[in-house]
């Protein structure tokens, strides 16, 4: 065994970090989201790129929400037809009964059409929901698969698991604004066209309350959606810590820490209730005061349009009113959907914006066009007046050099933070070199492809990392095709086989996550 020293002179001690003030009141660390760099609308506009590949559901979608649209707005005049057969077929006998049988027929066809397009466009937009949602979890999945080490050296799990989930289900927002877009403007413009056409003095007077509810709408429109971004950056900071935490279970408990934990994340967890106490307390103010300003002007459409009635039956009939009352009801609720749009996009514009961030993301180690692959090697690894940063201005390495030939064992010794590990990690690029070169049998790793290097490597972690599965899918994880007689062979090599004869399930044993079903030395 050669016992290779680094000459400290070409060593940067990483900065350790100040623990000083432990005896001050305790603050907790805010746990900050990631935070996007498109901006809402850009990232919107990406998002529709997705959409257009579902142009076809799509589509179908915006025709069944454009015809449930129209088949409610038309409850109204529906309902003032029933009203003028059952008044003008009163002394009618069999012939106006007739004429109710058919419009009562008409009545269930009518209803059963609205009813197909409410499921079609449901159902439309769940699948677009669920098919947006699979194909950006897969793509930002496998966009991190990617990623050099460095990528998650500036990142926490927590935030990368909270894209994958609260983000991405967050995205879907867009749906229902898209939904809002279509129903709410042709039920608020047909609606109104029908308020004048129907009658259009008690129109004028329902259009006064129209200003007041607007500016309602707007007004909590735009306090909840600063709200809606502040609420998901709160419940991704509940998963960066819950993963966190719980991940790392074992120091907590090791030290004792577990009401500080559970302090800490009461804390988070109050920011949560706290945001969204606002965004219900701004909705649900919202909604009534919108009820109240509609009743108020139903009540006075039912005034002035019942002693029209009174003076001039004729010219205006009771069903008349009752129509201009269902739309009048119809209008308001569109006016309430429309302020939803805005609120949908913030979210959903926030949560893209965070996500497709993560994917702009260009890994700094990739293949040369011209990459070679690596059949099999000697093992000659070569350090040639090498230089390495974490971050930049901060040197790890500098100028090392040094041979290590085929055959050699060579234990590299220093102090802690000396950068034995940053050595062992450039050998098969876990991060690139800032200067210099190291060549595996005189090539360099930087010209040849990285899955062809990295198969000439076996590295054992300072860290036991072990996947939630049996004992065999572990130890395939090094060559996934390899062999039954391969994979024992392997255990045996790892001095593991003895002990894994001895359990009831054998290579099938279950052995939890990190490997936690087996004894440490194990």
């Amino acid at each position: 065994v050669s016992r290779l020293r680094i000459p400290t002179s070409g060593l940067r001690r990483r900065k350790e970090p100040d623990l000083k003030g432990k005896g001050k009141k305790r603050k907790y660390a805010n746990f900050e989201p990631l935070q996007g760099e498109l901006g809402q609308w850009k990232a919107l506009m990406r998002l529709w790129q997705y959409l257009w590949e579902l142009r076809t559901p799509l589509f179908l979608g915006l025709t069944c929400t454009l015809l449930w649209s129209v088949f409610t707005l038309g409850q109204g005049g529906l309902v003032a037809l029933f009203l003028k057969v059952i008044r003008e077929s009163a002394a009618g006998g069999r012939e106006g009964i007739q004429q109710l049988n058919f419009w009562t027929a008409l009545g269930f066809f009518y209803f059963a059409a609205r009813g197909l397009m409410a499921f079609g466009k449901d159902y439309t937009w769940q699948y677009i929901s669920h098919r947006l949602s699979f194909r950006l979890r897969n793509e930002l999945f496998a966009h991190l698969q990617h990623q050099p080490i460095s990528f998650f050296d500036h990142r926490k799990t927590g935030q990368l698991m909270s894209s994958l989930s609260h983000d991405i289900s967050a995205v879907n927002s867009v749906l229902a604004a898209i939904q809002d877009s279509i129903n709410a403007p042709v039920i608020l413009v047909g609606g109104v066209i029908a308020l004048f056409v129907i009658n259009w003095p008690l129109a004028l007077i329902s259009c006064i309350f129209l200003p007041p509810i607007a500016a309602i709408i707007v007004r909590a429109t735009r306090r909840m959606r600063s709200f809606a971004g502040r609420l998901q950056h709160n419940l991704s900071s509940i998963t960066e810590h819950a993963e966190e935490t719980l991940a790392g279970a074992r120091v907590v408990k090791s030290f004792g820490n577990e009401d500080y934990e559970i302090e800490r994340f009461r804390q988070i967890s109050t920011n949560v209730f706290r945001s969204v106490l606002r965004t219900v307390r701004t909705r649900l103010a919202m909604g009534p005061m919108v009820e109240y300003l509609g009743i108020v002007a139903i009540m006075l459409v039912l005034w002035v349009g019942g002693k029209q009635h009174i003076e001039n039956p004729e010219r205006y009939p009771i069903e008349y009113i009752a129509a201009f009352v269902i739309v009048l009801q119809q209008v308001a609720n569109a006016a309430r959907n429309f302020g939803n749009i805005s609120v949908n996009l913030a979210q959903a514009g926030t949560a893209a914006d965070r996500v497709f961030t993560l994917i702009n993301v260009k890994s700094d180690i990739v293949d040369k066009p011209e990459a070679i692959e690596f059949d099999r090697v000697e093992g000659r690894i070569e350090f040639d007046n090498v230089d390495f940063a974490y971050s930049p201005g901060i040197p790890v390495l500098k100028g090392i050099s040094f041979v290590m030939e085929p055959g050699e064992v060579v234990a590299l010794v220093g102090p802690t933070g000396s950068g034995k590990t940053s050595i062992a990690s450039l050998i098969p690029r876990f991060y690139d070199v800032a200067g210099g070169a190291i060549r595996l049998d005189g090539v360099d790793v930087r010209d040849c492809t990285l899955a062809s290097l990295r198969r000439q490597i076996g590295i054992v972690p300072q860290d036991t990392i072990l996947f939630a599965g049996t004992l065999r899918e572990n130890i395939l994880y090094g060559r996934l095709n390899a062999t039954e007689e391969e994979v024992i062979e392997a255990a045996k090599m790892a001095n593991a086989w003895e002990f894994i004869e001895r359990l009831p399930q054998g290579l099938d044993t279950v052995i939890g996550e990190r490997g936690t079903r087996l004894s440490g030395g194990q």
